[in-house]
């Protein structure tokens, strides 16, 4: 029996079999019943988007766990089950049922089907062709990113004798090279539109090939051009797809009166930012998602909401599974805030400490996180509940399907792509200012040697619909959590707080990498991107300490064995699933 078939055993597939046992009687050797599924009517194809969906349902809460609980940034508590503590502590065994990616390959061969059915020049279906596409090319960069390798087909898997053909594994460098050929040819092919699904746009379902081409182009960067057309990428989708938002519609800030009171202990800034940063219909920025259901009766919900504040003991206690790690709450602490307040003809800029993003990341109050555990009281009298104050981390709490992509996420990927095609200046510009006409026409912010060959996936922001009309704050990532990013020159600079001039352009390309690095952590901590992130900027540093010190940092009493462990890069990806 091959590998891909021992996969396949224990998973469901959609069109036409639900278990092994079933498949592999006397009277069932197939995976798919072909004739029952001929895909020959919109019902039909509705039907098979559907149950495809339905597979990502089943591994979207791993793509947070294995992306954040892998990360420097969330940290497990004394209430954590062992099983997700094993990805934490790099501790995962060939017999967890995170070692198998059998859920991962059914989606594959059910989009291979799909396809298979659907790719003629003469077929209806060519959007929902291009969707197929989509959804497998995602499902194998989860494989070779989490696993370090993929058996790779394009053939529908029907039969058993079909499994046990002999697949190629690929390497990361050799999916990302098939998945770029596969996808460009629907670069611009429109998706279908299903509406309105549990109160999501289906557009909101849906991964803009896009936006996947910017991001395999960019784990690729084997050249200049690689990087300048994942930037293309990036900078095409948010230009035709997203609406610019003004500073006070994307951040956390602090007024005036937070000012003159210095109550920051007390005070609870305004808040626009939360919302942009789980999947809603209220979330403006918001590019693909996987809907989970509503509630467990429904289908597949989302687990994790129970896993952030978990009631156990007869739901007489409340338990955390999660919490943020010393190095995000670090992070978050040392940044400098700014408020740019203008009076009249006179402006004065004040200063005070920690991004407002550790705040928004909270579901109470300023404070990132309360308690471990709160007990609950009930009188026998009164009937009366007595509830201790606990915050709870808003992105899980609140998170009933699961973020895969947003804008604030692929600006922060354009500015790395950028910075990597030799403009440390202009990367550095997206989170500091902003792209805008005013940023692109002022060479103290980007000099001219940077814009001289007017790059398209650059000048695309020249023009007035970047521009934030209050004009006060600036529009930069970075001032989404700590104020005005164009009065800060002597705390926020490519070289550091002593502003001296870095000797090369490999240092500065570096510098602002390392920015980015942080900027991606107080940005979008806890959404799922963090261990492939640093997996990726390591890989181009070829620089294996790059992730493993990071890592490290947040096993502070196992660092010198987290450290070691990842120094070798075999140990970034899980076991296989023995058999």
């Amino acid at each position: 029996m091959k590998k891909i078939l021992w996969f396949l055993c224990f998973t469901a597939v959609i069109f036409g079999f639900s278990s092994c046992d079933k498949m592999l009687t006397v009277n069932s050797e197939r995976f798919i019943t072909v004739d029952q599924n001929g895909l020959n009517s919109a019902n039909d194809s509705i039907s098979s988007i559907f149950g495809i969906l339905t597979g990502m349902q089943k591994v979207g809460e791993r793509y947070f766990l294995f992306g954040e609980m892998r990360g420097d940034l969330l940290n497990t508590t004394d209430y954590t089950p062992a099983n997700i503590r094993s990805l934490s502590d790099f501790t995962v065994r060939d017999t967890s049922a995170y070692a198998n990616p059998g859920d991962y390959y059914a989606i594959i061969n059910n989009c291979n089907y799909f396809i298979s059915r659907t790719g003629d020049s003469k077929s209806s279906l060519q959007a929902e062709n291009a969707l197929a596409h989509a959804i497998r090319a995602w499902t194998y960069m989860q494989i070779v990113f989490n696993w370090g390798k993929a058996y790779y087909y394009t053939q529908p898997i029907l039969s058993v004798k079909d499994a046990e053909k002999d697949f190629p594994v690929y390497s990361i460098p050799q999916v990302i090279d098939a998945l770029i050929a596969d996808l460009q040819p629907f670069v611009g092919v429109p998706y279908p539109n299903y509406a309105d699904i549990y109160g999501l746009q289906s557009s909101n379902l849906f991964i803009p090939v896009e936006v996947l081409l910017g991001d395999l182009y960019l784990w690729r960067g084997s050249s200049t051009a690689d990087y300048e057309q994942a930037a293309t990428y990036y900078s095409d989708y948010a230009d035709k797809n997203l609406v610019p938002l003004a500073y006070n519609q994307s951040s956390v800030w602090w007024i005036y009166n937070d000012f003159l009171l210095q109550d920051f202990d007390k005070a609870t800034p305004a808040n626009n930012w939360t919302q942009m940063t789980y999947a809603s219909s209220v979330n403006s920025e918001l590019i693909a998602a996987i809907k989970m259901a509503p509630a467990p009766d429904q289908g597949i919900a989302n687990q994790l909401i129970g896993q952030s504040a978990y009631m156990n003991n007869n739901g007489n206690e409340t338990c955390i599974y999660f919490e943020p790690s010393d190095v995000i709450n670090n992070l978050w602490n040392d940044q400098v805030y700014v408020l740019h307040y203008v009076a009249g003809a006179l402006a004065t800029d004040y200063y005070t400490m920690g991004d407002l993003r550790k705040a928004g990341n909270s579901m109470l109050g300023s404070s990132i996180y309360g308690p471990y555990k709160i007990s609950v009281t009930t009188s026998a009298t009164s009937a009366t509940t007595s509830i201790a104050n606990v915050t709870f981390l808003s992105k899980l709490y609140m998170a009933n399907s699961i973020m895969l992509y947003r804008y604030g996420l692929i600006m922060l990927r354009y500015a790395e792509a950028v910075n990597r095609a030799g403009k440390p200046n202009t990367a550095f510009a997206v989170l500091k200012y902003g792209l805008d006409p005013v940023t692109l026409a002022d060479s103290t912010r980007i000099p001219r040697a940077e814009l001289a060959d007017a790059k398209p996936y650059i000048t695309v922001f020249n023009n007035p619909r970047y521009s934030d009309d209050l004009n006060t704050q600036g529009t930069g990532i970075h001032s989404r959590g700590c104020g005005s990013g164009t009065v800060y020159n002597q705390y926020y600079i490519i070289g550091g707080a002593n502003g001296e001039p870095l000797p090369t352009l490999a240092d500065s390309i570096q510098w602002v990498e390392s920015a980015i690095c942080d900027e991606l952590a107080l940005e979008t901590s806890f959404e799922g991107n963090r261990f492939q992130d640093l997996m990726r900027m390591a890989i181009h540093r070829n620089d294996r300490s790059f992730l493993a010190s990071r890592v490290a940092a947040k096993h502070t009493n196992d660092y010198s064995r987290v450290y070691n462990l990842l120094m070798n890069e075999n140990n970034w990806f899980l076991p296989e699933k023995s058999k």
